[in-house]
């Protein structure tokens, strides 16, 4: 009894210092890489072992994250990230707070992390003001390397890869819409849950009619690119001590600005849309309330894809009620 008890107590002593080395892992080797790579010139030593963590620099404090939306991320994923990071808050030009990104690394192949400016939020979110910043972010006109639908990079919203027409097609903002976003996470959902023939039914018949939907807008082409944030729900939206509005984890993508709202809805009741600080730039266009339906919809899709069929009952119902 006693040999067991010993040869348990250093199985347990072991596996605990296992765990620390691998705790020494992600903290140090980001450290190791933020000096080495110029980014900082002191950075304090730190044993975290993975997920998020912060870090004291000569720059001031870094936030790290390892992965994205829960697992573990190429690095090409979180450079698709950072890229929409520096592109976010050009445009927002200070009526938004974007943390900065400073570097992506690896820790090992296929596990990347991405490092940015750490901020001080704590401030209440004023709703209104919150509006006025995301209706400047959706009013920047689109940078000269990028005047298409889409983004330079391919992207993710959440765990789920998301077709970004990185190679830059010229495609008017349906088109944009049925291939990369309806018509993909339909394809995706005929690979992770192959049984579900009646999704597949359904999301044809909508792919169909998805073009009535902006009739009221005129001629397709009409659309022009806003930068989106892509993945804004409540949880990416924070603001500073002064009361500056803050967002974070972008799946950014430039397109029809309504399409940013649908996410928003589904988590967050639409109150950074549904307020005078966003209204007075962007009023409700015609045929609004069943685009926003069809944009909450690909969220509904995109969570089915990522985590299954209790999200289903929702994706089938809001499509039913677009196809009535």
């Amino acid at each position: 009894g006693g040999f067991c008890e010993t040869l348990r107590r250093r199985q347990r002593a072991d596996s605990r210092l296992m765990v620390r080395a691998a705790a020494l892992t992600a903290g140090e080797e980001v450290r190791r890489q933020l000096l080495e790579k110029g980014v900082c010139s002191k950075v304090e030593k730190s044993t975290a072992g993975g997920g998020n963590f912060m870090l004291d620099t000569d720059r001031g404090r870094a936030f790290v994250k390892c992965g994205t939306g829960g697992s573990s991320a190429s690095k090409e994923i979180l450079e698709y990230e950072a890229e929409a990071l520096r592109r976010l808050g050009k445009a927002a030009g200070g009526a938004l707070k974007v943390p900065e990104p400073w570097l992506v690394g690896e820790l090992r192949p296929g596990s990347a992390f991405i490092v940015q400016e750490a901020l001080d939020l704590g401030g209440g979110t004023n709703t209104n003001r919150l509006g006025e910043g995301l209706a400047a972010l959706h009013a920047a006109a689109p940078p000269a390397d990028w005047q298409q639908f889409g983004f330079p990079l391919e992207g993710c919203c959440g765990a789920c890869p998301q077709k970004n027409n990185a190679e830059g097609k010229d495609m008017n903002w349906v088109d944009f819409w049925k291939e990369c976003r309806l018509g993909d996470q339909l394809k995706m959902l005929r690979a992770n849950q192959a049984w579900d023939n009646e999704m597949q039914d359904v999301g044809a018949k909508l792919l169909e009619k998805v073009p009535e939907f902006f009739e009221p807008l005129g001629p397709p082409e009409s659309i022009k690119p806003s930068l989106l944030h892509g993945d804004l729900w409540s949880g990416n939206i924070a603001s500073l001590r002064d009361g500056t509005p803050v967002i974070i984890d972008p799946a950014s993508y430039y397109g029809h600005y309504e399409a940013d709202h649908g996410i928003n809805y589904m988590f967050g009741g639409g109150s950074a849309f549904r307020n005078s600080g966003y209204e007075a730039r962007f009023p409700r266009a015609p045929g609004y309330e069943q685009r926003r339906t069809l944009y909450e919809l690909h969220h509904h899709m995109n969570h089915y894809n990522i985590f299954g069929t209790g999200y289903r009952g929702g994706a089938i119902a809001m499509m039913k009620n677009l196809l009535r």
